[in-house]
């Protein structure tokens, strides 16, 4: 019995010593984001990427269909992405023959019910939302992954604002 009592007490010893410096590492607050980071969050998401040869950007795939493009900004060096202090993911809707009006409900809709990004029109025209994710003050890697994942999720909410509910459903609607 006394050596039961003692394997199974080395076992879980040996068990903590393996998962500790992990389990560590996933509670430390990230003070920037790295490349790694973001990929990690969105793999835990469930997102295929792409990571673009010529440029900074990802473009993201989640598993619900909705295409985004994202980037790791505010870096001590940008080009080597070096202390990042913001992550943004950006998706772009088509019109759809929505008129001026209609997109401006949705957006507006978005905007006052969803806190998990911003929708606006840009300068050429472009439906966007947009999360921005700042690391100033530390987040965690959990709560990193699960702004992703609510802003992912308000993007369902966005295409029944814009295409209506019976439209939205099985369509992308990405552009």
């Amino acid at each position: 019995m006394k050596r039961t009592t003692l394997f199974i007490a080395l076992a879980g010893l040996m068990a903590a010593a393996v998962a500790g410096p992990a389990a560590a590492q996933e509670s430390e607050p990230l003070e920037t984001f790295s490349r790694a980071d973001l990929i990690a969050a969105l793999e835990a998401n469930g997102a295929m990427y792409e990571e673009l040869a010529d440029s900074r950007s990802i473009n993201v795939t989640f598993a619900s269909g909705v295409f985004a493009n994202a980037v790791l900004l505010a870096c001590t060096d940008d080009d080597l992405e070096l202390e990042c202090y913001g992550t943004s993911i950006l998706a772009t809707f088509n019109r759809e023959g929505r008129s001026d009006a209609e997109v401006a409900q949705a957006i507006n809709t978005y905007n006052y019910r969803e806190n998990f990004g911003r929708a606006y029109v840009d300068p050429d025209g472009t439906i966007s939302v947009r999360l921005y994710i700042i690391a100033d003050g530390g987040i965690t890697r959990e709560n990193y992954k699960r702004q992703i994942e609510l802003w992912e999720n308000s993007l369902n909410d966005f295409f029944d604002y814009l295409y209506g509910e019976e439209e939205s459903e099985g369509e992308d609607g990405a552009a």
